[in-house]
């Protein structure tokens, strides 16, 4: 169990960490009034009467994006027309949270997004159907779908296609939040930062205190502490903390078993701020490398400095992102542990986006897609190599959070690549 000289660790990680953060950082109205502005000319542009955007706490990107606020165990939805401000429906619980954003959104309680059966005392929730047919008029021809159909529960779907109007076309218009999204704003930037320096900071601490004998979730407790106590206001991702064979997981949450000598160990923390998601994850051993630790060591280290190197040209000369993906797949193609070849290992695409989810923003780089990245994008460079058949590197990642602003690439993640000389090490 935790002892206080780790807790003692912890409290002097928060301590040098603290200062690095600005709590005062928030979105400001004006940068909501200014989405409301492109959607409304993206609406426009393509005769779309009103949008329709659906989110929940593990796909806030839509929702937060617009409104400011992501419910906890309800579901919300919201409408956009063109030259009007959106319109919540929410459900009668987390829905209250919509007030803490502070942007004075129109707000309807609608029975179709509360839990089940549930009863609350002097509230009845209105229906969904006359709330949409009075927000958009008599005249409503077609409706854009803002949020991604794999996403919309098909009662919801259904409704706009049989009971708001006569003959109204639904359309998929996905991809003009999804757009809007990937192009980061200045403030957008630093509520990322913010995050990151969080994530840093609760990684190390798990580094600080990791152990033989300690349960897995024994260390994810204590970056999820330390995210909170520096202002973390949830996370991209269930903490992670895996250990021997449970590394073939690759991001599995951290489970009851206890960590033993000698065994690689991967962690992972997400943390968010106002809605935006940074990261940290790495993987180490628990004592001495072994001979083959150190092979696999130094081959996810190498192949992490190519890609990162990669990247860095990549952004500097406007280059396809798929020349990151390969850098490091096609060195893993000449080595060979254990009588493995490690590409068969390199198991996901290197980079990702993110904002304000993890990693679920475009755009994920394809080692065959020769694209390009937009101007202003945050970009998680993760290089994991998982599912090697000898348990002691059955898997590990290194994962930095960086910013594209232009062609200037600004790294995120202040911990070294190679993290082994600070486990049990704290400040």
């Amino acid at each position: 169990m935790l002892q206080a000289a780790d807790y003692e660790k912890i409290a002097r990680i928060i301590e040098a960490y603290r200062p690095k953060i600005d709590l005062s950082i928030r979105i400001p109205k004006s940068e909501y009034e200014r989405r409301y502005e492109q959607v409304h000319a993206k609406l426009r542009e393509r005769d779309i009467d009103f949008g329709f955007f659906f989110w929940y706490r593990e796909m806030p990107g839509d929702g937060l994006y617009l409104t400011g606020y992501n419910p906890n165990i309800e579901r919300a939805s919201g409408v956009i027309a063109p030259g009007r401000r959106p319109m919540l429906l929410v459900g009668p619980e987390s829905g209250l949270l919509a007030a803490e954003a502070g942007l004075d959104l129109e707000t309807h309680f609608v029975e179709e997004l509360s839990i089940p059966d549930e009863f609350y005392e002097g509230l009845t929730p209105t229906s969904l159907v006359p709330i949409l047919a009075e927000y958009g008029g008599k005249d409503v021809k077609r409706v854009g779908m803002l949020s991604s159909l794999d996403l919309v529960p098909v009662k919801f779907y259904e409704v706009f296609k049989n009971q708001i109007g006569e003959g109204v076309e639904v359309v998929d218009a996905s991809d003009i939040l999804s757009d809007l999204r990937y192009e980061k704003s200045e403030f957008e930037f630093e509520c990322m930062r913010q995050a990151d320096i969080i994530a840093s900071a609760a990684v190390r601490a798990m580094l600080a205190v990791v152990r033989p004998g300690l349960r897995e979730t024994e260390v994810a407790a204590v970056g999820d502490y330390v995210a909170k106590a520096l202002g973390a206001d949830g996370t991209g991702f269930e903490t992670i903390v895996n250990s021997a064979a449970r590394n073939r997981t690759c991001i599995g949450p951290a489970s009851n078993r206890v960590i033993q000598e000698g065994e690689i160990v991967q962690i992972g923390c997400s943390p968010s701020y106002e809605g935006y998601k940074g990261v940290a994850r790495r993987a180490f051993v628990v004592g001495e490398r072994s001979e083959i630790q150190k092979q696999y060591f130094e081959a996810l280290n190498a192949g992490y400095e190519k890609a990162a190197a990669e990247l860095k040209n990549v952004v500097e000369n406007d280059l396809p992102s798929n020349r990151v993906d390969l850098a490091p797949r096609n060195f893993f193609k000449t080595l060979t542990i254990d009588g493995q070849n490690m590409k068969q290992f390199h198991f996901f695409s290197t980079c990702h986006g993110t904002g304000l989810t993890e990693c679920l923003e475009p755009m994920v780089i394809h080692p065959e897609r020769e694209t390009l990245y937009g101007k202003n994008v945050g970009i998680m460079l993760d290089l994991g190599l998982y599912g090697h058949p000898n348990d002691s590197i059955s898997g590990g990642c290194v994962e930095n959070a960086f910013f594209k602003r232009g062609n200037e690439l600004i790294l995120l993640t202040d911990l070294p690549v190679d993290v082994q000389e600070l486990v049990g090490v704290g400040l």
